[in-house]
């Protein structure tokens, strides 16, 4: 496990007090009225923590690469190292931008930092959810919709089933806080993995984490 991906499932701990939070508040119009700024506010929580996890993984597998081009027992020649320096300061300035943690901008800040694809990994089977990668990136990206119209003060997205309660206005509930959460726990834990994988196989990297 990286570090990262510890510090993302420590994020996650403000998550599950709101959770516990919304299990003391009894019912009633005022009460639902407060469960649904929990809600709103674990939503932003998780998105926040996927797109730092994001940032960081990068961040540490560059800082393996260091590591490993300063291993005394090969050392790496001047001009290698240059190149890499020259190389560091390029990816920093595309974490540095990542701001809309999407499937997309997702994918571009690995591919064009280390030349890694996370979508192949994104695939999800497991019980009831039989999703394809193509779903569970349309997943991600309503996920971070939600946290956008939140953070902005919009109404929630409107063309999207699962977000739709019985009058068929979209709305968040605690189900759908905790099927959130599940969401980037998934996509967390694969990435993890498979970057880990990428690093060994494509920059010939002792086991990063």
């Amino acid at each position: 496990m990286s570090g990262a991906l510890t510090k993302f499932s420590q994020q996650l701990v403000l998550v599950d007090q709101l959770i516990s939070i919304h299990g003391k508040l009894q019912t009633g119009r005022g009460r639902r009225h407060e469960q649904d700024a929990l809600h709103r506010a674990g939503v932003v929580l998780i998105v926040a923590a996927w797109q730092a996890y994001n940032e960081k993984v990068l961040t540490e597998a560059i800082d393996a690469i260091a590591a490993n081009l300063q291993n005394p027992a090969a050392p790496a020649p001047s001009w290698a190292l240059q190149t890499f320096n020259m190389r560091r300061a390029q990816i920093a300035s595309l974490v540095k931008k990542f701001n809309t943690p999407n499937d997309t901008n997702t994918r571009d800040l690995y591919l064009e930092s280390l030349g890694f694809n996370p979508w192949p990994s994104w695939e999800w089977r497991q019980g009831r959810r039989q999703w394809d990668a193509a779903e569970v990136r349309r997943r991600t990206n309503t996920w971070v919709l939600v946290r956008h119209s939140i953070a902005h003060g919009f109404d929630l997205p409107n063309d999207v089933p699962w977000l739709r309660g019985n009058n068929a206005v979209p709305r968040l509930t605690l189900g759908l806080l905790q099927e959130c959460r599940a969401h980037f726990v998934h996509l967390t834990t694969k990435i993890d993995s498979a970057f880990s994988d990428h690093l060994v196989a494509d920059h010939n990297l002792p086991r990063p984490w």
